[in-house]
């Protein structure tokens, strides 16, 4: 009896399932281990937005370069000479009737230097050049002021050697008066003050540099047209006479009418003096003309 309970008890011991097996068949089914919650921590980042690209500023636009002034046209004109333009006037103070055609002038008296250039080219004589003692031509210091002492002839040969020419007396007052302006003086209608070497102020002995008065400049700029030294023209005064027209005064004068464009000067074709000097003249280029 007792051996056939330990066949029994072992019977029960053999069928009696191990720790944490899973019976196949008469056992409770275990039940499945509980799935983890996923933390936030085990979830995978969310995928971030692609980035916008960077909007880069247009570049400003720079300030446009200043647009560059058209260049000055071409002068009809030598160097150092001013155009005219041509017209029609009542010349003079007989109000005569004259018309001149278009023309260069020479913006300044010619110098001493001018001259003893011309005359070291032989192109030019030195007669009788110190005839006085305001005398210009060689003087240390008066280099740039007007060549006196020349007379008629002298000047004719110093323009041509240049290619130039003496001015009428039509196209001296013309272009002294500013053309169609009708100026009283070269400056205007002001009587003189400083705008010109002159004795108003005061008696002078002599000439001055032939750029020393920017004041007095004509319309087209041209300077000492009134007083430093009396200009040859190639006028008569008269048909009886052999004598030219000098024109726009002297350093000597001190009354402002003697300044006016419209008073002329009478000079014998061989006078020199230290106050009457050369200004040329020049026809434009045919493409000025135009």
């Amino acid at each position: 009896m007792n051996g056939h309970r330990w066949i029994v008890m072992g019977a029960l011991l053999a069928w009696a399932p191990g720790c944490g097996a899973s019976s196949e068949s008469g056992g409770a089914a275990r039940e499945p281990a509980p799935v983890p919650e996923k933390t936030a921590a085990q979830d995978p980042p969310p995928a971030k937005p692609e980035p916008e690209p960077a909007q880069t500023a247009a570049p400003t636009p720079s300030a446009e370069a200043k647009a560059e002034p058209p260049p000055a046209p071409k002068s009809p004109c030598p160097a150092n000479m001013a155009f005219i333009k041509g017209g029609a006037y009542k010349m003079g103070f007989l109000k005569n009737e004259a018309t001149v055609g278009d023309f260069c002038l020479d913006t300044t008296e010619v110098t001493a230097k001018d001259y003893a250039a011309c005359v070291d080219a032989k192109k030019c004589n030195e007669n009788f050049v110190n005839c006085a003692p305001e005398s210009t031509y060689k003087k240390e210091g008066k280099e740039d002021h007007p060549m006196v002492c020349v007379d008629f002839q002298q000047a004719i040969d110093y323009c041509a050697a240049q290619g130039k020419r003496l001015p009428t007396d039509e196209e001296w007052e013309w272009a002294a008066r500013g053309g169609p302006e009708g100026r009283l003086f070269p400056w205007g209608n002001d009587e003189p003050k400083d705008q010109l070497c002159w004795s108003g102020k005061g008696a002078r002995k002599g000439t001055c540099s032939v750029k020393e008065h920017p004041g007095g400049a004509s319309a087209q700029g041209l300077l000492g047209l009134a007083g430093n030294v009396f200009e040859w023209t190639t006028n008569r005064l008269d048909s009886r006479g052999k004598d030219r027209v000098g024109r726009g005064g002297s350093w000597r004068d001190g009354l402002p009418n003697m300044m006016r464009n419209d008073r002329p000067g009478k000079f014998e074709v061989t006078y020199r003096c230290g106050f009457l000097g050369i200004r040329c003249a020049a026809a434009p280029s045919a493409e000025g003309a135009k």
